[in-house]
């Protein structure tokens, strides 16, 4: 077991999410007991920089497997039409008064040699109430359709790079490339942050441009969540703790029900890219595993007209699990 620098990677590693007050140098409390206080978030993204660079790293092998659950609070249709085919176009009406979730399992194939086949299925597609009275309400209404999704399986050969970072983007095969400095990785993002500002300007958009501290945290997902090497992720964490406007709100549970340290960041959500003004106000939360540093989970909530975000979250991106495999339709072992 390699040995993690820093009180708070040893925390983390050791499965707590907050530290005493007093320590002595054999892990004895000196005088009156002092309730835990939780770990900051720089304090969470440092140890799971640390965690994560010590893991070895993992020869390729030609597909990055991956399964996420999503699951959203559905909305009313909106002034759209229902698209003519499924998974076309999301729905951009307020959502119902009751609370109804819908589920769908994702498992993406993504080859490591750009042009290769690659595979999407989405599977698994659940409507869920949040307690029977939602459901009640719902069948009091009619019982309207609220499933915005079909089972279906994508394959096709997307000659386009993985990632998103860069001038033209980033291949697969390129990750190793990818800056392992704070310095290095914030100059990228500026770069694409630059380049995207003017798009949004010439397209008459630019109100539709995201705060620095929303592009930093996108671009550092994409590459946690990536085959990338251990010291680009863990640069990808670095960058994240130089923040400011992170915060911890503690020890959570996801909506898989696994535990996990919640960091919270103001951010906003279209609600539609073809509805400019839909942009929704909230926090994205950034479920973090305190054993290994691995992110479980990303969910919005809603910011309300008192300041104050929902404590239950309106969209969930679950990372269920992940690895390499060597064909299409097989998935890791581990």
């Amino acid at each position: 077991m390699p040995i993690l620098a820093g009180a708070a990677a040893a925390a983390l590693a050791a499965g707590a999410i907050a530290v005493p007050a007093v320590m002595s140098v054999h892990g004895r409390g000196h005088g009156p007991a002092v309730p835990p206080r939780p770990l900051d978030a720089k304090s969470v993204l440092l140890a799971s920089a640390e965690l994560t660079e010590h893991r070895p790293a993992a020869a390729h092998g030609s597909y990055w497997y991956s399964q996420i659950r999503v699951i959203k609070r559905v909305r009313q249709p909106g002034d759209n039409p229902p698209p003519p085919v499924a998974n076309e176009m999301p729905r951009t009406g307020p959502y119902y008064p009751f609370r109804a979730y819908e589920t769908v399992t994702w498992e993406n194939w993504d080859p490591y040699q750009q042009g290769r086949p690659s595979r999407s299925v989405d599977r698994d597609v659940r409507i869920s109430f949040a307690t029977p009275a939602d459901k009640a309400a719902w069948q009091r209404a009619g019982s309207p359709p609220l499933a915005g999704t079909k089972p279906f399986t994508a394959t096709a050969r997307y000659n386009e790079p993985y990632l998103e970072l860069g001038p033209k983007g980033t291949k697969m095969a390129d990750l190793p490339k990818l800056p392992d400095t704070v310095a290095g990785l914030e100059k990228l993002v500026r770069a694409d942050r630059k380049r995207n500002l003017r798009l949004l300007t010439k397209f008459h958009a630019k109100s539709q441009e995201p705060s620095y501290l929303q592009n930093v945290v996108d671009a550092a997902m994409e590459i946690i969540t990536s085959p990338a090497p251990p010291n680009v992720r863990a640069a990808a964490y670095r960058m994240l703790a130089a923040q400011p406007g992170i915060r911890s709100l503690g020890q959570v549970r996801d909506g898989l029900g696994r535990s996990g340290v919640a960091l919270s960041v103001p951010a906003q959500a279209l609600v539609s890219q073809r509805v400019p003004k839909s942009a929704q106000r909230g926090e994205e939360h950034l479920v973090i595993k305190p054993v290994s540093g691995e992110i479980l989970a990303k969910e919005f909530h809603p910011v309300g007209r008192d300041g104050e975000a929902e404590s239950e979250p309106v969209s969930s991106t679950l990372i269920v699990r992940d690895g390499w495999t060597d064909r299409i339709g097989a998935v890791p072992r581990s």
